[in-house]
């Protein structure tokens, strides 16, 4: 039986608060900036109050993908993100799509089921249906209003909705022909997209796969639900100083964002004479239903699955600012690593906040930029909950790079999925 194939990271595309493209996110967290800024209308009357958006012009995303052929009326906002991160990647690749399509590469992205605005369409029911003048009760379906109706409304909106849409445009931009998959249903589902395209490249069923996440939670009924479950900060203050996990004063606040990797089969990277950033040491996932027995222990599996051998120089856990869900992800990177590993932590909430699927892959890019040099994170000092000594500590640290060094990325959820990649730098 042959050994599986060895899989690489070969290009980067980012959108970040920050901008788009990895330089981007590696300046911002260099200077220990942040991008939090009040939230307008709807969304500013919802608790945070408060998130961190990419500002980027609708008329400039056809800088990064064709929007002849990607049609923004079916695209959410998540889609966007997305394409607009795998047009920075392709870019930095030169391989700018020219029609041409390959059977033998796929793209897989994380993102989340989160409904988009349907203002229009019920603008549009509203004057198709309506109380006839002078009547108390009652509506009446007014077809001679259909023309004004339309005006409002699409049949492309309604696509938007549908939960493969991510993947299915990515692949549509790229020309990929080979799997795809768009991964739902908890906020480790980036991290699944990149497990499982490093699976599906060790199996042989593809030589390269475009793969991360993508996410946007501004949404009412989104920030509503995650503000039950006790994610947001809302207490007053600047924006950044409400993001402290591992703290006395943990909490988080919501920011959208992407990242998406080229892996691709080492010696296929080789041939073509790549520049290969990293190499996949492993992909850990597990699951447990939420406050079973065991819940470290399954975590630390996840870890040590991302990196069979050794200790990390880096970690880029969740991050979530929750205190049980804190206390979790230190105790499992002790257990993991042991408590004298001490590595140092590349935590990306505080900065650009959390973006739900795409928390996981966008700390995997820091700690990638991180271990390679190219980012110099500011280091963060917290009050430490006792509970989250060597995560905290890890704030203020930093650890090995340049070729050799290691790190691991994981994301942690609410929901009892969790998942968790490693890579070894290259110069």
């Amino acid at each position: 039986m042959s050994a599986p194939r060895r899989v690489v990271i070969t290009g980067l595309g980012v959108t970040s608060p920050f901008g788009v493209g990895p330089a981007a996110l590696a300046d911002g967290l260099s200077a220990g900036r942040d991008g939090f800024a009040p939230l307008e209308g709807r969304l500013g009357a919802l608790p945070p109050g408060v998130g961190a958006k990419l500002d980027l012009p609708r008329k400039e995303f056809k800088l990064w993908f064709d929007t002849r052929v990607l049609r923004l009326s079916t695209m959410t906002r998540q889609t966007q993100l997305g394409c607009i991160a795998a047009g920075d990647l392709l870019k930095s690749l030169d391989m700018v799509p020219d029609g041409s399509k390959h059977l033998d590469r796929g793209a897989f992205l994380g993102s989340f089921i989160v409904p988009p605005d349907f203002a229009k369409q019920v603008r549009a029911i509203r004057i198709l249906s309506h109380r006839p003048e002078g009547e108390e009760t009652g509506f009446v379906l007014d077809d001679g209003r259909l023309a004004e109706a339309m005006k409002f409304a699409s049949a492309f909106d309604f696509l938007r909705a549908l939960p493969n849409m991510p993947s299915s445009h990515l692949s549509i931009q790229t020309g990929y022909q080979g799997p795809a998959c768009t991964y739902l249903g908890s906020d480790a589902s980036g991290m699944q997209a990149i497990g499982m395209a490093v699976q599906v490249i060790r199996s042989g069923q593809a030589t390269a796969m475009i793969a991360g996440a993508a996410f946007s939670p501004f949404q009412e009924v989104h920030l509503a639900w995650q503000h039950k479950r006790g994610l947001w900060n809302t207490d007053e203050g600047a924006g950044g100083d409400r993001v402290r996990p591992y703290s006395t004063q943990a909490g988080s606040l919501p920011g959208e964002g992407g990242a998406v990797f080229y892996l691709e089969e080492r010696e296929m990277a080789e041939a073509r004479g790549a520049t290969i950033l990293a190499e996949i040491t492993g992909y850990g996932q597990r699951m447990i239903i939420p406050d079973a027995a065991g819940q470290a222990d399954v975590r630390a599996e996840a870890l040590r699955a991302a990196l069979p051998d050794g200790t990390p120089d880096w970690v880029a856990p969740s991050g979530l600012g929750r205190p049980d869900m804190d206390r979790l992800d230190d105790e499992a990177h002790r257990l993991a690593f042991g408590a004298q590993s001490a590595p140092a932590v590349v935590a990306v909430t505080p900065h650009i906040g959390f973006s739900g699927p795409a928390t996981g892959p966008l700390g995997l890019a820091a700690a990638l930029l991180t271990g390679r040099g190219d980012a110099t994170p500011a280091r963060i000092t917290v009050d430490a909950d006792p509970g989250c000594a060597t995560l905290a500590g890890g704030l203020a640290r930093a650890g090995r790079t340049g070729a050799g060094a290691t790190a691991v990325a994981s994301s942690f959820t609410v929901d009892g999925v969790h998942a968790a990649i490693g890579v070894r730098i290259e110069a």
